[in-house]
């Protein structure tokens, strides 16, 4: 099982949750070299942009949290494999990025930042990814995936990316999906959120589910609000 990670001066408000090696629990033994097999998954996963790649954890909890993406859409006819990766906007100085210039064709997912954004040098707006492996009864008509899936994807990775910027978490206020094009099953899709905007305890977010060919499937926009004392958080 591989897990990378890079040297770095600024990181997220919380670590990353990276599971154990051999109890991952997904359906793919080893995501990471199921997902380097593949040749435009490989692209991205070895941009020097990127600060890690994190196996994700869908081992079931004693409380039942999350046993929606932990136990019902974590099967080899669900959701094979996942893996998430951060990546930074901006590469890293003296390095060419292996992606296209434009990183993303979606220019909501990439504006904001900076101080007027609210945006902490120290803990800066990163690109939080997650490459899917979607099989067969994710779909609504056949052959396509059930349209709430589309937000429940890009919920479940904007909500990551917005718990980086809260150190005592955040939960969804508000979600907003547009549907661009239809996913085919099964596929694998690169799905993405960004924190461009910080109000007080607002966070503002923005998402993508993207194919292969970089085609933006759908976009999402989303407030989340951190929370004022601990009671955990969800993180993909």
């Amino acid at each position: 099982m591989e897990t990378t990670t890079r040297s770095t001066s600024v990181a997220p408000a919380v670590k990353p949750h990276q599971a154990p090696a051999d109890a991952h629990n997904q359906f793919v033994k080893d995501p990471v070299a199921h997902f380097r097999a593949i040749p435009w998954c490989a692209t991205l996963l070895n941009d020097p942009a990127i600060l890690n790649i994190i196996v994700v954890d869908r081992r079931p909890l004693p409380s039942g949290e999350s046993n929606f993406v932990r136990r019902t859409m974590n099967s080899g006819t669900t959701v094979r494999a996942t893996t998430t990766f951060l990546r930074m906007v901006q590469p890293p100085l003296g390095k060419k990025t292996g992606e296209s210039e434009t990183i993303s064709r979606s220019t909501e997912l990439l504006k904001g930042g900076g101080p007027a954004d609210g945006e902490d040098p120290r803990n800066p707006f990163l690109l939080f990814n997650a490459l899917l492996d979607l099989g067969e009864d994710l779909c609504g008509f056949a052959g396509t995936m059930q349209g709430g899936l589309f937000a429940v994807l890009m919920d479940e990775v904007m909500g990551t990316a917005a718990n980086f910027q809260a150190k005592l978490g955040a939960y969804t206020v508000q979600f907003n999906t547009k549907f661009l094009r239809p996913v085919k099953l099964p596929q694998v899709v690169l799905v993405r959120g960004r924190v461009i905007k910080l109000d007080g305890r607002k966070i503002h977010v923005r998402g993508t589910i993207e194919d292969k060919d970089g085609n933006l499937m759908a976009e999402g926009a989303g407030l989340w609000v951190q929370m004022g004392r601990d009671v955990g958080r969800s993180q993909l």
